[in-house]
């Protein structure tokens, strides 16, 4: 002998079971060939996954091998019937439990469960797993045998055993992905009842979702545009900072609480379109691309009123009323001489009152003011 150690063959199925198991919690349609594994592995007829409610006896299969939807509809039929859940008190979760440990064969083939399930299927023995357990019910992993089989025995008790840790967090993971799944849906949503341009993208640009507003801002002329399913800036001197913006937010996880805001040119002869940029949460990303970072883009157009009565950043600083609105004109993307004109002002008081906001909001710029004004208050009315 060399001393080269060989793989277990025992330990090798179980690693690839185990691989199975996990897979399907991305992918729940990789349950059932999971399940088939575990049955095979466990000699049994018939193996499920379902829930069992204590207080109503309802019973539901999740998932099964071999798949058998009449088996799974008359299980639940029967689920009140049920002597294995006579008592809730032998389930605890990640414990497993025989059919044998609840009530013995010969009491079991009393019953109207044995007479009018069990035995027309040719069914006896059974060896179940809590998977999860909660006031209410549990969640199960149940190995059926036929009757002309032995009972599971200690070997088969310990997979299920090693199996049910990894059937938990399996599932608990798919749980998981699913509610995110369910509010990253609810909340798309409720984007397209927002009165500005939303959209979602990948690091590339590529439009991955976008709400009613921003479908007609991306049709008409502007400052803007959709080109193979990738946005880009309709001037094309400002492509690069819009695909820098982008690639940024996606890139950087800080970048979340900071958001970037550019200003771009819009349709000919009209206001300058203001587009924040941030990073997404994870909930977006698992809703709609999957695993891939998102940037989330807002938009609106220079001219959009911004009520400066309202203003939280003008509270924020301090500014008054004077200065406030010229604050939000500028965040609106007004010139000085179009800001001047629609406040009946000069321009020269218009600069003295950005003066004064520079000096109060320390920024030194009216492109830093922007920023300030949008990662400060955001929205607009």
């Amino acid at each position: 002998m060399d001393g080269t150690h060989l793989p277990d063959p025992e330990q090798s199925s179980l690693v690839a079971l185990a691989r199975s198991i996990h897979a399907a919690s991305i992918d729940p349609q990789a349950w059932p060939a999971a399940l088939e594994g575990m049955r095979q592995r466990l000699g049994a007829s018939v193996v499920t996954i379902g829930h069992h409610d204590f207080g109503s006896g309802a019973e539901s299969a999740l998932f099964e091998a071999p798949l058998d939807t009449d088996l799974c509809v008359q299980m639940a039929a029967f689920s009140a019937r049920n002597p294995w859940f006579l008592s809730s008190e032998d389930y605890v979760a990640g414990r497993v439990v025989a059919g044998d440990d609840v009530i013995s064969p010969r009491d079991l083939r009393r019953t109207d469960f044995y007479r009018d399930f069990l035995q027309p299927r040719g069914l006896l023995h059974r060896l179940c797993g809590v998977v999860s357990r909660d006031r209410q019910g549990m969640h199960f992993l149940c190995a059926l045998r036929s009757e002309c089989e032995r009972g599971f025995g200690e070997g088969e008790r310990s997979d299920l055993q090693q199996m049910l840790a990894h059937v938990a967090l399996s599932l608990e993971s798919q749980w998981r992905w699913q509610e995110a799944a369910d509010m990253s849906h609810a909340l798309l949503e409720l984007s397209d009842g927002e009165s500005q341009a939303l959209m979602l993208v990948t690091a590339e640009a590529r439009l991955v979702h976008r709400n009613r507003v921003a479908g007609q801002l991306l049709q008409g002329p502007g400052g803007l545009a959709l080109e193979d399913h990738t946005l880009r800036a309709g001037n094309p001197a400002e492509q690069r900072l819009l695909r820098e913006a982008i690639s940024r937010a996606c890139g950087d996880p800080a970048s979340a609480d900071q958001p970037q805001v550019l200003s771009l040119a819009g349709a000919a002869g009209g206001a300058p379109l203001v587009v924040v940029v941030r990073r997404t949460g994870p909930v977006f990303q698992r809703g709609a691309s999957g695993r891939r970072p998102l940037a989330l883009l807002s938009v609106r157009c220079g001219s959009a009123a911004h009520d400066a009565a309202r203003c939280v950043f003008a509270r924020h600083y301090e500014l008054t009323l004077a200065q406030a609105r010229v604050s939000s004109l500028i965040y609106g993307g007004r010139s000085l001489a179009a800001i001047a004109a629609s406040l009946h002002v000069s321009e020269n008081t218009v600069r003295s009152h950005l003066k004064q906001i520079f000096q109060k909001t320390g920024t030194h710029s009216q492109m830093d003011l922007v920023h300030l004004h949008a990662r400060i208050c955001p929205g607009w009315t």
